[in-house]
This record gives C-alpha cells, sequence and structure tokens, in this order.
C-alpha cells in the first residue's frame, strides 16, 4: 500500500497501544543494513543519524555491529519525541486537540469517490463513523492508520525505540518535539488538506495491494532511494502535506541538530525512515551546515 507504512508509523507512535492487539505475525528474517550515517568534523566523530520504523513484527531484526558501536560512542540518544509514550499518554494528547463539537460524520467530508473505500475500511476494521464522533479529519485519519497497523501485526512495542532505550543504558534521551507538537503540526492542517489525508489513508488501507516498493523492506536493506521515492506518493504527493508532515519538519529538526552539535553533544539520532532519505532529509541538510556527513552502513 502506496505511502501507508510511513503513515503507520507515525499513527503507532503516538497512538502507541491504543487500538487493539497485535497478532504476532512472524517476518521473514531480512539482512541487517539498516542505513546509518557518520557526521564528523575535524575532530573526528560527532553524530550518528539512523532512520528507523516506529513499530515492527514482532522477531524482527534489525541491529549490527555498526550501529551498537555508533550508541556506544553517543553521548545521548535523539527521537523524534524523547517521552516514553503508552495508550494513556496518546488518548490524553489526542483529546486536547482531536475534537470540534457539531462536525459531520467523516464519510460526509470526503469526496464522493472515496466514500466506498473508507466503508470497505470501516468493514476492514469493526469501526464506522460513530467511532469518531465529532473528531476532526486528521484524527481520524491518524486511528485508521494506528488500527490498521494493529490489525496487521505491527507493534509499537516491537519498534526501533524501545530496544535503543535500552541500549541507551544511563545516556540521556531527548526529543526533537513532543507529543503535543506532533499532535499540534496535524491539528493545524487546512481542513482542505485533513480531507486529503483522510481520503488517501482511507484509499491505501482499502486496498489490497502489497506492492514491491515495501517501506519495511526497504528499510531493511537500506534503500533510501526506495524509501524516498514512496514518501513522494500517496498523501505525501499533496505540497501541503508533505510541507507540514516531512519537508518542513526536518529543516526544523536539522537546525536543532547543527545547534547540538555546535554545542558540543555527540548525538545519536533515530528518527523515520522517510526524514533520513533524499535530498530533503536529515543527513543531506546537515551536510549543507557544513558537517561532513558519510553513509557507514
Amino acid at each position: 500500500m502506496r505511502g501507508l507504512r510511513h503513515f503507520l508509523a507515525i499513527a503507532l507512535a503516538l497512538l502507541a497501544g491504543a487500538c487493539g492487539s497485535a497478532d504476532n505475525r512472524k517476518p521473514a528474517t531480512p539482512p541487517a543494513r539498516v542505513a546509518l550515517w557518520e557526521i564528523t568534523d575535524a575532530s573526528g566523530p560527532r553524530a550518528w543519524i539512523m532512520g528507523t520504523v516506529h513499530a515492527l513484527p514482532e522477531g524482527t531484526k534489525w541491529r549490527s555491529a555498526a550501529i551498537d558501536r555508533a550508541v556506544a560512542a553517543s553521548d545521548r540518544i535523539v527521537f523524534e519525541i524523547g517521552q516514553e509514550l503508552n495508550d494513556q499518554i496518546g488518548s490524553a494528547a489526542l483529546a486536547r486537540l482531536a475534537f470540534t463539537q457539531g462536525l459531520p460524520p467523516p464519510s460526509q467530508r470526503i469526496a464522493p469517490g472515496y466514500r466506498a473505500d473508507l466503508s470497505k475500511v470501516y468493514k476492514q476494521l469493526d469501526i464506522g463513523d460513530d467511532t469518531f464522533a465529532n473528531e476532526e479529519s486528521w484524527a481520524v485519519a491518524l486511528q485508521i492508520g494506528a488500527i490498521a497497523g494493529k490489525k496487521e501485526g505491527i507493534d509499537p512495542e516491537n519498534g526501533v525505540e524501545p530496544e535503543l532505550r535500552k541500549m541507551a543504558g544511563d545516556k540521556p534521551i531527548e526529543g526533537l518535539e513532543t507529543i503535543d507538537s506532533q499532535f499540534a503540526i496535524f491539528d493545524r492542517l487546512a481542513n482542505s488538506d485533513q480531507t486529503v489525508l483522510l481520503e488517501q489513508v482511507a484509499h491505501e488501507a482499502a486496498s489490497s495491494d502489497d506492492e514491491d516498493g515495501d517501506v519495511m523492506k526497504m528499510w531493511l536493506r537500506g534503500d533510501t532511494e526506495g524509501i524516498d521515492r514512496e514518501s513522494r506518493s500517496g498523501f505525501l504527493a499533496d505540497a501541503g502535506l508533505r510541507e507540514a508532515l516531512l519537508t518542513g519538519r526536518n529543516v526544523r529538526w536539522a537546525n536543532q541538530l547543527d545547534r547540538m552539535l555546535q554545542g558540543g553533544a555527540r548525538p545519536f539520532v533515530a528518527v523515520g525512515a522517510s526524514h533520513v532519505s533524499g535530498d530533503d532529509g536529515l543527513p543531506a541538510l546537515l551536510a549543507r551546515h557544513g558537517w561532513t556527513v558519510r553513509r557507514i552502513q
């Protein structure tokens, strides 16, 4: 499903554990070649950047010696959200922003051509318009992504972040954003962009197409070019959504990391795979800040 893997990662990271239980599907064993970059200056290695998938099928193997060495050499771990998430935190944050009284049912907010897709998704997931009474369209889309991910057996507890937290030991954990600031990005979307988001998520979730460009497989084999292509499809092909959800955030994060490095930090940075891919990904942006960036895996 084109683009949905990226969205499931966002949804499951923000709504960790809130939407049902995984089916513990067993994945094929992949090679551990997840993309990893080293950031250096005249003094030597200063930081490492790794693209992640926030929620994985149980048993997925992604660690490598290069990743272990980079974590060990760092002085902190930096995630999109530093706070450890759970269902209560996600649900409470959603409740603060997601509701507007008097909204029409979600199926009436989207173009007629997408209503059959939404109806199919509702049936597949055993939900309906009444599940999302008075919820804004971005929140409906986010929750559909989370519920669909759970049904596919993708569980945040099996994601990269929990394992990296264990690997960090006593190192501090920092975040580039908070859960409230991430939800606020969605909440600030224009109504037209929220409609596109809901339409595209419904369309992709309703599709049975499991094409070769599966983001998780690309991530496991370090195919950043494939991930970049995938991140330009589906709802992220919309210019407004792409700027709000991906490229604008990348610019802000690169500025934050540049300041962190200028202050002497040695972070291991782990953010969603789409945020490190392509010419507008974090490695490319940090290179433009003057840092030497080299892919080491």
